[in-house]
């Protein structure tokens, strides 16, 4: 029985970080400029404020979080048209503790919300629905929290920078 959970959830965590990871992809395309009016970001704070929001959230959760991907240098484009850097920060969790998956959602959305962010809440239509919270702005370019009762999952991608991303990963 705890086998065949743990398989559920582990499909379930793979399913969810797919769809946090097209979702992702997705918001970066859709928003080509990252900095209004033109302003830089250094690849060090784009990096830092991504990490520091996602851990900020995931400590305001609370449980024991392990690292799925990440912090990532991905290429974005800046507001002249030439390649910038990102940074895709992904942290899961087992299961929901404590509170029920509803608050623990609150809980991420006031934080966000007290950062800029701009907050829109998803649940799926099914029997035992998949909900969760995705974010833009602020700090960030987009941040998702995934509150299924099997697992949680946290993604983050922060402001494109001016930092080339070849050259980050060889840094890495």
């Amino acid at each position: 029985m705890l086998e065949r959970r743990r398989r559920r959830f582990r499909g379930l965590v793979r399913s969810s970080i797919s769809v946090a990871l097209v979702l992702t992809a997705s918001l970066t395309i859709a928003s080509c400029s990252d900095n209004p009016g033109g302003t830089t970001v250094k690849p060090s704070d784009a990096k830092k404020s991504i990490v520091d929001l996602v851990e900020e959230s995931t400590t305001a959760v609370g449980g024991e979080w392990t690292l799925y991907r990440g912090p990532a240098a991905e290429v974005c484009e800046q507001p002249d048209g030439g390649e910038g850097a990102h940074f895709v920060y992904i942290l899961e969790r087992e299961g929901a503790d404590g509170p029920t998956p509803a608050a623990d959602i609150s809980t991420v959305e006031e934080l966000w919300k007290s950062k800029g962010i701009t907050t829109e809440r998803f649940q799926s239509g099914s029997a035992d629905p998949l909900t969760g919270v995705n974010g833009r702005g602020g700090p960030v370019t987009t941040v998702g929290f995934d509150a299924y009762p099997q697992g949680y999952t946290m993604t983050g991608v922060s402001k494109c920078s001016d930092g080339d991303v070849k050259e980050l990963r060889r840094e890495e």
